[in-house]
């Protein structure tokens, strides 16, 4: 019951209801410094009349951006799921708690060296009771001048596996091995494919035990870049929470040469007012159907 009343006062504050908008993570309380709403629709672009809300998320953030709160409110469960991450003086994600209600579900934790490179990340499954650890490591290839990046996983203090990623000298991945936990023996070989758009276009994947080499197409990967675009919005319309269904509408009827671009048979498209409103439009792998995320900032 007191977890339900907390979720009330919680959602209160999220929408601006009251003054001083405050949320709780764990025994500690922060003060919000800007608030996110993030509301999810299905579009159909053949019916223009129609957004179906699938989907909805709060964020808030302290001032300072160092604690970030995300909070869940699935359409069909009553649970509220919340994720937190707390960043270091750089930005960095130094921890972040996941919680279902008030019961916590697991922490994460990650360190950086001194050149402000991940060197350790570890996760507590506080259900199961599981740890799981990865350390990495960072060297240059001798042939080729790219970057090895060697990542150790660990289960319950146990080596698993070791990966080691390949990246040129744009930091652009190209390669991944995979091995077992002796470190020698090849478990599989990843390869991508950029497209013109600079999406992974193709997964190549060998497996050596079998001989066999299987290929993945990418989404998007092979649509030109036009179709991967962040834009101004178009209409010169306030946004706000309670008008957005009108809002998104005049977004779309706005950029229709844009969206309806013959050459972009899948496409995202980010358009922005510049200062407190994006609208995301995207296609999903169902035929006909599009995706279409409304994101609100409130500064308090």
């Amino acid at each position: 019951m007191k977890s339900r009343i907390f979720t009330l006062l919680f959602l209160v504050f999220a929408n601006g209801l009251l003054a001083q908008p405050n949320f709780k993570v764990g025994w500690n309380t922060y003060k919000a410094g800007l608030i996110t709403h993030q509301f999810t629709y299905r579009y159909t672009y053949t019916d223009s009349t129609v957004l179906t809300l699938i989907d909805t998320l709060t964020y808030l953030s302290t001032a300072d951006s160092l604690v970030n709160l995300c909070v869940h409110t699935p359409m069909h469960d009553r649970a509220v799921y919340k994720t937190c991450d707390y960043l270091n003086a750089k930005k960095q994600v130094i921890k972040t708690e996941e919680y279902k209600d008030e019961a916590l579900l697991s922490n994460k934790e990650w360190r950086y060296d001194d050149k402000n490179r991940k060197s350790t990340h570890t996760e507590e499954n506080k259900s199961t009771g599981n740890t799981y650890r990865k350390t990495y490591d960072y060297s240059p290839d001798k042939k080729t001048g790219d970057m090895v990046v060697t990542e150790s996983s660990y289960y319950n203090g146990k080596v698993e596996f070791y990966t080691k990623s390949y990246y040129d000298r744009n930091s652009v991945k190209y390669k991944e091995v995979r091995l077992n936990d002796n470190n020698k023996d090849i478990i599989h070989i990843e390869s991508y494919t950029y497209g013109d758009n600079g999406k992974v276009k193709e997964r190549s994947v060998f497996f050596p035990e079998f001989k066999v080499t299987k290929k993945f197409e990418e989404h998007g990967g092979d649509m030109p870049a036009k179709c991967f675009r962040t834009l101004p919005m178009g209409t010169i319309e306030k946004p706000s929470i309670a008008g957005r269904i009108a809002y998104i509408k005049r977004v779309l009827i706005k950029n229709q040469a844009i969206i309806y671009d013959k050459d972009c048979d899948e496409f995202e498209y980010h358009f922005i007012n510049g200062t407190n409103c994006e609208v995301i439009v995207s296609t999903t792998k169902t035929h006909n159907v599009w995706q279409v995320v409304y994101r609100f900032k409130e500064h308090v």
